[in-house]
C-alpha cells in the first residue's frame, strides 16, 4: 500500500511540474523576447525546497504545489529601469501575460498528437438501441459509431445529448467501415426522478401514482434527510429517508444507451485473469454495460438503502444493496469458476482503472495528416467543454462539487498512473488545457486579469495607476488562495 502511495505522489509531482513549467515558460520566453528581466522562475509557493541562480534568474522549487510563477522586474512598485515590465508598451505586456495560457493550451494540442497516433480516439458508440423508439425506427443499430450530429464532429456523449432537441437530428455514423446518414425525429421523454433512500420500509411493484401525495410530474425538491412516502398503482407503499435526489425535466431523446464497458476483464488482478468473463454477482446477471452499471450501483448502497429511477410513472430501475458476502461467477476458457469476497473487497477490485474491457469503438488515423486533424478536433472539443464548464461555474454556480483541489488532482493522477501511459498523457493534456483556459478568465491575479489592464491602456491610451492595479491583483490572489484552501478541505472530506 505504501508503494502505491509513493508512486501516486511521484506521478503527481512529475505531472504538476510539467504543467507548471510549460505555462511559466511561456511567460519567461516572451519576457526575454521583449527585454524584461526575469528575477524568479518558481514552481509552487511557500518555503524553498531547492534554488539555483541561472544568469539573472533565480530558479525556485517551493513546498506548496498550488501552481507557480515568474517574477518579472517591475512588478513591484519600487522596481524601475529599462528592463522593467512597466517600461514596456502595453501590447508587449499583454503578450507576456497571454504567453503562459498560450503555451499551456498549445501543449495540450501537441500532447494529443501522440495520444491519437498511438492509441486512437474512443468514439461515441451506441451500446443498446431501445425498442420502439425513434432511433430504432430510423435504423440506428447497436455498435454504430456516431461521428457527427447535424454536421458537427462529436467526441463525447454529452456533445451528442446536448445536440438533441425537438428538431429533426441527422446522425453521421460509421458502420462496418462505411459512413451513413440517419435522420431521426426525437420524442419528448417524461420527467425523471432519481432517488436514493435509506431506512427503507415496504416495496412497490407497479407504476408510481404518488410521491408524498403528489403526482410524479414535477420537481419535488426533495432534501437529504427528508422522509418520503411513495405509492404505486396497486396501493403498495414504500417509505424512507432521502439520501440524494436528482430531477430531470422532460426532454427530447431518440432512444438508445451509450456504450461503456463489456463484462470481460481487461487485466490480471488476483484472483481474476485478463479475458475472464463476469457472468453473475450474487443474483445479478451480468450480460452488458447496463447490468454492470446496476452492479456498481448495488455495491455502492448501504444496508437498507434503495436506488429508484422513475420515468414519468414507470419504475425504470429498482436497485437494492448487495449483501456483505459476495459470490462471483466467471467464465474462463469454457469453464465456470466461483470466487467469494466481502462487498468491500470486490468493490475495490472492480474500481481499478481499466478493469473492464471498453466497448467503445476506437478511431485510428491512417496517416500523419489525419492524426493531426483528429488530434486538433479532439482538443477543440475538450477546450469548448472546459470553457462551457467555467461559464456555468461562474454564472450559475454549477459543477462546484466536480472541482478537484491539489489532493483530488493527486488522486486522479495516481489512478491514471495505474491505467498506463495513454491515461497519464490524456490526464496531463486535460490538466494543461484546463490551466490555460482558466488563466484566460478576466479575473484579478490571473493572466486574464493582467490582459484586461493592458487592453484598457491600449484602448484609452492612458496608463493605469500601477498601485491600483497591484492592489486589485493582491486582493484577487488572496481570494484565489482562499478558494484553493476550500477545495483542499473538500478533497480531504471526499477522499479520507
Amino acid at each position: 500500500m505504501e508503494v502505491i502511495y509513493i508512486i501516486n505522489v511521484i506521478a503527481f509531482i512529475v505531472v504538476f511540474m510539467f504543467v507548471v513549467i510549460v505555462h511559466e515558460l511561456g511567460h519567461f520566453l516572451f519576457a526575454k523576447i521583449f527585454g524584461v528581466d526575469v528575477i524568479e522562475f518558481a514552481i509552487g509557493f511557500g518555503p524553498i525546497l531547492y534554488k539555483k541562480k541561472i544568469g539573472k534568474t533565480l530558479l525556485r522549487i517551493n513546498l506548496i504545489p498550488f501552481g507557480g510563477y515568474v517574477r518579472l522586474k517591475g512588478e513591484q512598485l519600487d522596481e524601475e529601469g529599462e528592463n522593467a515590465l512597466y517600461s514596456k508598451p502595453a501590447w508587449q505586456r499583454l503578450l507576456i501575460a497571454f504567453a503562459g495560457p498560450l503555451f499551456s493550451i498549445l501543449a495540450a494540442y501537441i500532447l494529443f498528437i501522440p495520444i491519437v497516433s498511438i492509441w486512437g480516439v474512443p468514439a461515441v458508440t451506441v451500446g443498446k438501441v431501445i425498442e420502439n423508439t425513434p432511433a430504432q425506427i430510423a435504423g440506428l443499430q447497436d455498435g454504430d459509431v456516431i461521428l457527427e450530429v447535424n454536421g458537427k464532429r462529436v467526441f463525447s456523449s454529452i456533445e451528442v445529448s446536448d445536440s438533441i432537441s425537438k428538431d429533426v437530428v441527422t446522425f453521421t455514423i460509421l458502420r462496418n467501415g462505411k459512413k451513413l446518414n440517419l435522420v431521426i425525429t426525437p420524442e419528448l421523454s417524461p420527467p425523471e426522478h432519481i432517488i436514493v433512500l435509506d431506512d427503507v420500509n415496504g416495496k412497490i411493484v407497479g407504476k408510481v401514482e404518488k410521491i408524498n401525495g403528489f403526482l410524479p410530474e414535477n420537481n419535488l425538491n426533495l432534501k437529504a434527510g427528508e422522509y418520503i412516502e411513495i405509492e404505486d398503482e396497486y396501493g403498495n407503499e414504500l417509505t424512507g429517508a432521502v439520501v440524494s435526489y436528482l430531477y430531470r425535466n422532460e426532454r427530447y431523446t431518440v432512444g438508445f444507451y451509450y456504450a461503456g464497458v463489456k463484462p470481460y476483464i481487461n487485466k490480471d488482478i488476483e484472483p481474476f485473469k485478463k479475458g475472464d468473463k463476469l457472468v453473475r454477482v450474487n443474483d445479478i446477471e451480468i450480460s452488458d454495460y447496463l447490468s454492470i452499471v446496476k452492479l456498481v450501483t448495488a455495491l455502492g448502497l448501504n444496508e437498507n438503502q434503495l436506488y429508484l429511477d422513475i420515468w414519468g410513472k414507470k419504475i425504470d430501475k429498482y436497485i437494492e444493496p448487495l449483501d456483505n458476502e459476495i459470490t462471483v461467477l466467471i467464465e474462463r476458457g469454457g469453464e465456470n469458476l466461483t470466487f467469494n469476497f466481502t462487498k468491500e473487497e470486490f468493490a475495490k477490485i472492480i474500481s481499478e482503472p481499466g478493469f473492464f474491457q471498453t466497448e467503445n469503438y476506437i478511431l485510428k488515423p491512417e496517416n500523419l495528416g489525419e492524426t493531426i486533424s483528429l488530434a486538433v478536433q479532439r482538443c477543440n472539443s475538450a477546450a469548448i467543454a472546459i470553457w462551457k464548464a467555467f461559464q456555468k461555474l461562474f454564472t450559475k454556480g454549477e459543477g462546484v462539487e466536480d472541482i478537484a483541489g491539489p489532493i483530488g488532482i493527486a488522486v486522479i493522477v495516481g489512478e491514471a498512473a495505474k491505467a498506463g501511459w495513454e491515461m497519464i498523457l490524456t490526464v496531463v493534456a486535460f490538466f494543461t488545457l484546463n490551466l490555460g483556459i482558466f488563466n484566460l478568465l478576466p479575473l484579478p491575479a490571473l493572466d486574464g486579469g493582467r490582459i484586461i489592464f493592458s487592453l484598457i491602456e491600449i484602448i484609452t491610451r492612458k496608463k493605469v495607476d500601477r498601485r491600483i492595479e497591484a492592489i486589485i491583483h493582491t486582493i484577487g490572489f488572496f481570494i484565489l488562495m482562499g478558494i484553493a484552501f476550500y477545495f483542499i478541505f473538500a478533497d480531504i472530506s471526499r477522499f479520507f
